[in-house]
């Protein structure tokens, strides 16, 4: 089985599901929760396809509930599409189609090699997998989205971003018990001069810039163990999932000075930003539209995804994330062989010769969370995506309107794989990377108001149900 081919069977039933439960939050006590539950269990298990089982291994249950699996789509797609009474009439098949599911269970049960409470909590539970995308200053409203589901107690069970999405959910993922104070206390120390430098510097691994990123010395002591290491993806308590692009041999238009000073005369000494800036940053439109030119000389790098990332630094791999061509040089010039040693691994891996933003390929990194679900990194496969986007094209954003249509169609396949989309509408400026304190709150608080009216669908989807 591919992940495609999971996906296609997962749709109908995701869709009938979020019907039943916008239903509910619309029309609460539209229908007894016992019922509720029953036609929720029902669409669960008839999506079923691999359920992983108490020793660790994955059993294939797609060819032998297949049938049954057209029987329910067949019974109640008719009723759940969002329709006045669909609910209700969709509940009358409930006695016969309760009577199958149990009858199918059963057979499970009997013939594969599975126990009952793996196969219950395949069916039963909804981890939460979220995506934050990229988009500069703008990201620092994701704040906010981590308080309001911490607020109604979702702990996500897998985290994946781009950029500044990326950046933020280091914070997250560092444990499973949320704590906003590293990540506020990181706002309130942070200056240009401690998070960029211009500096001439030789570049490894990244595309050079006029902007270097020190993400070390800025929030560097924030991520390290109790033994004075940096923290590693498999160091996290939450799993993490950090997206960068790979520029192949092709990628590239002009030579490295090119990119190195494309900023220089938009940007003082003093980090002081020249009128000049604006019309520089709207011709990093024009970077991306060149190296877009090649899509075959890009490769989409996921670190955290394999075991050939999970002991890369998190740091680095959200600050090739967030490097930006002509804009943000993010490199690893210091004296560490175990982590030079992977990313030459990976160089050769992937056949790149730089890593850069990874809003290229990727800037709202759902499918890769989908494929790591898929794959059984978090257990079990009955995820639920939530992705946020704060860099959504708007006309009257002049400035970086040409960037965002340039990235929105990779978005646009990646929402595909999301059980919801929610776009941010008030942010900082997405040039807004070093804000002060005060405007990190107020990011923080638009969007976490601006998520309040959907987080009680939130939550009923990712409830847990009661086994038949």
């Amino acid at each position: 089985m591919d992940v495609e081919r999971f996906h296609q069977h997962r749709l109908p039933f995701e869709g009938m599901e979020a019907a039943v439960a916008r239903r509910l939050v619309e029309r609460p006590g539209e229908l007894h929760p016992a019922r509720v539950n029953a036609l929720r269990y029902v669409l669960a298990f008839a999506k079923l396809q691999v359920v992983r089982n108490r020793a660790g291994q994955d059993v294939d249950v797609a060819e032998a509930l297949a049938a049954h699996a057209w029987a329910v789509n067949g019974a109640l797609s008719p009723w759940l599409d969002g329709s006045e009474g669909g609910l209700v009439r969709a509940a009358q098949h409930l006695p016969e189609l309760v009577e199958q599911t149990r009858s199918r269970r059963r057979r499970l049960l009997e013939h594969f090699e599975l126990d009952a409470p793996s196969l219950e909590a395949e069916v039963c539970e909804r981890p939460l997998v979220v995506t934050c995308g990229g988009g500069g200053g703008a990201g620092y409203g994701y704040a906010g989205a981590w308080q309001s589901l911490h607020r109604a107690d979702l702990q996500p069970a897998l985290i994946s971003g781009t950029s500044m999405g990326a950046l933020i959910a280091l914070f997250r993922a560092r444990r499973k018990v949320f704590d906003p104070a590293p990540m506020y206390h990181a706002a309130q120390r942070l200056t240009w001069q401690r998070v960029f430098r211009i500096l001439e510097q030789d570049s490894r691994y990244g595309l050079p810039a006029t902007l270097r990123l020190y993400l070390r010395a800025a929030i560097g002591s924030l991520f390290h163990s109790p033994d004075g290491k940096p923290l590693t993806f498999r160091d996290l308590e939450v799993p993490l999932l950090v997206v960068a692009t790979g520029l192949g041999v092709d990628a590239l238009k002009h030579d490295l000075s090119y990119y190195e000073h494309f900023l220089d005369d938009a940007v003082s000494p003093e980090f002081r930003l020249r009128p000049s800036l604006a019309q520089k940053v709207a011709q990093v439109a024009n970077i991306f539209r060149e190296l877009l030119s090649t899509p075959d000389a890009l490769r989409e790098v996921v670190f955290g995804g394999d075991e050939a990332t999970e002991d890369a630094d998190i740091l680095d791999a959200a600050g090739f994330s967030s490097s930006i061509p002509g804009l943000i040089h993010y490199d690893v010039m210091r004296d560490d062989q175990r982590m030079k040693a992977m990313l030459d691994g990976l160089y050769a891996r992937y056949g790149i010769t730089r890593l850069v933003e990874g809003g290229l390929v990727n800037n709202l990194p759902v499918r890769p969370a989908y494929e790591a679900v898929f794959r059984g990194q978090i257990t079990r496969r009955n995820a639920w995506y939530l992705a946020m986007d704060c860099f959504r094209p708007r006309a009257r954003s002049v400035m970086f309107y040409a960037v965002q249509q340039l990235v929105r169609p990779n978005v646009q396949r990646n929402i595909a794989y999301a059980n919801h989309y929610f776009a941010l509408e008030r942010t900082l400026s997405p040039l807004n990377l070093v804000p002060g304190y005060e405007d990190v709150l107020k990011a923080s608080d638009w969007t976490s108001a601006e998520l309040e009216p959907e987080m009680q669908y939130i939550v009923e989807s990712c409830r847990t149900l009661t086994p038949l």
